[in-house]
């Protein structure tokens, strides 16, 4: 996002259950390494580095930003916002919408691809909704209402502005 821009509306939302099994697996993986460097087990390094591989995987799928700026849908996970997935009013096919979605409607929490597409389960409930390239993107966010109308807002303007 430019520096300059105007973020028109911005949601967040954060799993804490999430964030604790992320902090679980890396303190697991340090402790085998402390354990494996001071003697008392043998190191076996490829267990350690699965544990923090998916101690950052969870912690990054852990929590989400939701930006509405005037040219572009973003979605930034984690904590420190990377990776950002944009989208621009002119990529979004048909009207955003507002669904509801449980993990089990989508194989569970984190980031998911399913038969309703890819979904960002951060908590259940609301979820914004749009389609893109022929499939469905979801992200639970608070206010996802909100945020759908006025994404549909700034779609239908670029396509009038395309249209002139």
């Amino acid at each position: 996002m430019a520096h300059a821009e105007q973020v028109l509306w911005q949601s967040h939302a954060s799993n804490r259950w999430m964030q604790a099994t992320a902090v679980v697996l890396a303190l697991i993986a340090a402790g085998l390494a402390v354990a494996g460097l001071a003697g008392s087990v043998a190191v076996v390094w490829a267990p350690i580095a699965v544990l923090l591989l998916a101690a950052l995987l969870v912690a990054v799928f852990a929590s989400v930003t939701v930006r509405i700026t005037g040219r572009a849908l973003e979605v930034a996970y984690g904590p420190v916002g990377r990776p950002v997935r944009r989208w621009s009013p002119e990529d979004i096919e048909g009207p955003a919408r507002v669904e509801d979605r449980r993990p089990v409607q989508v194989g569970g929490w984190g980031y998911r691809i399913s038969k309703l597409g890819t979904t960002v389960l951060i908590r259940r409930g609301p979820c914004l909704v749009i389609r893109s390239r022929g499939r469905d993107f979801a992200v639970s966010v608070d206010d996802a209402p909100r945020g759908a109308a006025l994404l549909n807002t700034l779609t239908r303007r670029a396509g009038q502005e395309g249209r002139s």
